[in-house]
């Protein structure tokens, strides 16, 4: 089964040590200094292609680590809108409101080997829309080489990081042996894997969830009101259920035990869709890691308050000077 490792999990300590460190140095440093009484602030727009990493879909063989087990197929979108405000030229402080797709399925999977051939027996699909809400920190280290020269090129890396809440709902697609109709359903009611059964069974997952952005981007000031930025950014969760795959198939004789017998034999059905027996078939998935997506977005951001508005002017007029 796949298993997706976050590419930036173990830097995120790290990243987050060396902002508080660069945050506690700015009262000694006054090119450093933080100031909302004069800072800058931007609106966003981003569009830009998602990328699931879990436990259905994925490229040939056991699933790796982030890009080299991106199928693109499965390739799906994200739109966002964010507000950032800049108490200094190396800090940016953001909040996010995205909307997204996020998409998988084990009929995608191209390999050869053992483990693309159990995915592909497996044969199961989700879609699930998200909506997230995030808090992030920007920081721009290159600020640091040229502040000594007062100097800010148009073109500047940044590393970002932060929380986010999100919400999302899978769904598997049915087809209808009479009809031959398909059709999306809601998985989580149907308790594919027996959550919240008791004992022995997976807990019963929530559709909220809190994740950790992390990742890297890139922004050119194209005029001195408006910038492009380019930025990748990876969602580290804490639920291994945003594809409805995680543990073990379940006895089907124990959805009838626990639902009404048409939604038991839809539950069935959607549970174990390879067509074969429940005892030959009992992985489903892998617990050992969560899921995690990421995205990739251009970012068109729309500056406000700086030195030339009125906002900038007042501030300048009765303050000593800084870098801004």
């Amino acid at each position: 089964m796949k298993k997706s490792t976050p590419l930036f999990s173990w830097r995120y300590p790290a990243f987050t040590l060396l902002l508080l460190g660069l945050l506690v140095s700015s009262g000694s440093h006054a090119q450093l200094a933080i100031s909302f009484k004069d800072m800058e602030a931007d609106l966003g727009l981003e569009i830009g292609p998602s990328f699931f990493l879990g436990d259905l879909g994925g490229n040939p063989g056991n699933g790796t680590r982030f890009v080299k087990d991106l199928n693109l197929p499965t390739t799906r979108y994200f739109l966002g809108v964010s507000g950032a405000i800049y108490p200094a030229s190396w800090l940016g402080l953001r909040a996010n409101m995205n909307y997204g797709r996020l998409y998988g399925n084990d009929k995608d999977e191209t390999g050869t080997g053992f483990e693309a051939q159990t995915r592909r027996s497996r044969n199961l699909d989700f879609r699930t829309g998200i909506w997230e809400w995030m808090g992030l920190v920007e920081l721009y280290p290159t600020d640091f080489i040229t502040m000594a020269v007062d100097y800010q090129p148009r073109l500047r890396p940044y590393a970002v990081a932060g929380i986010s809440l999100f919400h999302f709902n899978p769904q598997g697609s049915y087809t209808n042996p009479t009809t031959g109709q398909t059709t999306w359903v809601d998985l989580r009611p149907l308790h594919t894997e027996g959550e919240g059964w008791g004992p022995g069974y997976p807990p019963e997952y929530k559709l909220w969830q809190s994740a950790f952005p992390i990742g890297v981007g890139a922004r050119y000031d194209v005029t001195d009101n408006f910038t492009v930025a380019g930025e990748l950014l990876e969602r580290i969760t804490h639920t291994d259920y945003i594809d409805d795959v995680s543990t073990n198939f379940v006895n089907p004789a124990l959805f009838y035990q626990h639902m009404p017998a048409a939604q038991a034999a839809l539950a069935a059905a959607m549970s174990n869709k390879s067509g074969l027996p429940y005892t030959a078939f009992s992985t489903r998935g892998d617990p050992t890691h969560d899921d995690n997506y990421f995205t990739f977005t251009i970012r068109l951001l729309f500056r406000f308050g700086n030195s030339d508005s009125w906002f900038g002017k007042a501030s300048n007029a009765v303050r000593c000077p800084t870098r801004w």
